[in-house]
């Protein structure tokens, strides 16, 4: 219930902020080419809460949060007031009119930026990725690919976390080629490994979609480095120090922080004997993990590790807003290559996802937190844009379409023409929604 709930508020969240922002483009550009707008909607239905300014444009809550609308003055849709008309949307030269409908989704392009840039002025510290295991007889496994190794490079493309890291192994998803990977394994020089692309067949469950590939992403595990030491704790008493490495324990190899972390905690109130490297020189010493605070039975010596399991991204100003200006492309380039690989069949329609899906996103990164949550917002903000484009009529793009043609005609198209096209695109949107309507229902039986 709790979960719903949360699904229920970021969605509610997201859609305001995005509608909110696409209609704003529309709205702001049309006022500065002298168009004038009636209202102003984020939802649509009965206004729920509606307030006008001077130029007499209403603006309003409505409660089906499903979309917005900027309605113009505009000759087609109702009776104009003379005083109106040299203000009407119809009236337009071609190139106002194409301006103003390119603003909405140009305006959520931008908000992305903004967005981009403004986490990465703020500074995040983001997962590195890192595999934690590899499934044999994937085309991972073929290739050799270390397990317990950290991603640095995906096809030359630099990763600095597990997102990117995925992001840029679907972007290879259906690809007939080769594709390398550089690696660092634990304790070890990077390396390159090269897989066969050809081999990653989409399994028939989505969500095993990587396992297919042989590769699962998991916390980062360092060498069994000691970082830290704490005070009065039984690995200062016994004698470890900062930069020690702890190569074994009663005889048993810890090549993993993990490892190590395992045979310590269960051996509460039991002699260890702990091996060491400090200096080029292992060392053995005795020690007898405590009992975890509010436990009887987990044991700890109290240290930290001697590695950084995180990235960290922060930058100033003007190299925020290009970073930004690059992760939205970046994002515009992954949803035309996924639209393009469903069109050939490299990637099957069930990928497609719908309000259910965005509902669990949004509600997983509202409680992970405010940068999430923004990150999120930022990449369905570029995917609404670019939907929005699309050549579909009833969307921006088909406006945009209709417009273009008439651009090169040198006359508007047909009031028959455009309503067959709204028809025909009804008919198509309700089709895409009721399709991944239903594969967000499936994936969630899974």
């Amino acid at each position: 219930m709790l979960t719903a709930l949360w699904s229920l508020f970021g969605l509610l969240i997201l859609l305001g902020v995005l509608v909110t922002f696409h209609e704003w483009g529309h709205y702001w550009v049309a006022k500065k080419l002298g168009v004038k707008a009636l209202r102003f909607s984020v939802g649509f239905g009965k206004p729920i809460w509606s307030r006008f300014n001077k130029q007499g444009t209403e603006f309003c809550i409505a409660p089906i949060p499903l979309g917005g609308y900027v309605k113009f003055v505009d000759e087609r849709e109702g009776s104009v007031d003379e005083a109106d008309l040299p203000y009407a949307f119809n009236r337009q030269p071609v190139w106002k009119r194409i301006l103003i409908v390119l603003a909405g989704p140009m305006a959520n392009f931008l908000l992305a930026i903004l967005i981009y840039a403004f986490v990465f002025m703020l500074g995040i510290a983001v997962s590195k990725p890192f595999v934690s295991e590899v499934y044999p007889d994937t085309p991972a496994a073929k290739a050799n690919f270390p397990a317990k190794s950290e991603v640095l490079e995906v096809g030359g493309q630099r990763v600095n976390s597990t997102q990117d890291t995925l992001f840029a192994l679907l972007d290879h998803i259906g690809d007939d080629k080769q594709l390398d990977v550089l690696v660092q394994p634990v304790g070890q020089e990077p390396k390159t490994v090269t897989i066969d692309i050809r081999e990653w067949q989409e399994p028939e469950e989505q969500k095993n979609l990587f396992k297919a590939l042989g590769v699962d992403f998991g916390p980062f595990d360092g060498p069994a480095l000691v970082g830290t030491v704490v005070d009065g704790m039984p690995a200062d008493e016994a004698g470890i120090r900062e930069g020690d490495r702890i190569v074994s324990i009663n005889g048993q190899e810890t090549p993993y922080w993990s490892t190590m972390g395992s045979i310590i905690a269960g051996g509460a109130n039991q002699s260890l004997e702990v091996t060491v490297l400090r200096e080029g020189v292992t060392t053995t010493l005795s020690i007898t993990p405590e009992a975890r605070e509010g436990t009887s039975d987990v044991g700890v010596i109290g240290i930290g590790a001697g590695f950084q399991s995180f990235n960290t991204i922060h930058y100033g100003f003007f190299e925020a807003i290009g970073k930004g200006s690059q992760e939205t492309w970046q994002m515009v380039e992954r949803i035309t290559s996924f639209l393009g690989k469903l069109v050939t069949g490299k990637l099957s329609i069930k990928n497609l996802g719908g309000p259910v899906g965005i509902a669990q996103g949004a509600g997983q990164t509202a409680q992970a937190g405010m940068v999430a949550f923004l990150l999120y917002l930022a990449m369905i903000s570029v995917n609404l844009g670019f939907v929005n484009l699309l050549p579909i009529p009833m969307l921006d793009g088909g406006h945009l379409m209709y417009y273009l043609a008439e651009l090169v005609r040198g006359k508007p198209v047909s009031e028959r023409i455009m309503e067959l096209g709204m028809r025909v695109g009804i008919i198509l949107l309700l089709t895409l929604m009721a399709v991944a309507l239903f594969f967000d229902i499936d994936r969630l039986n899974q």
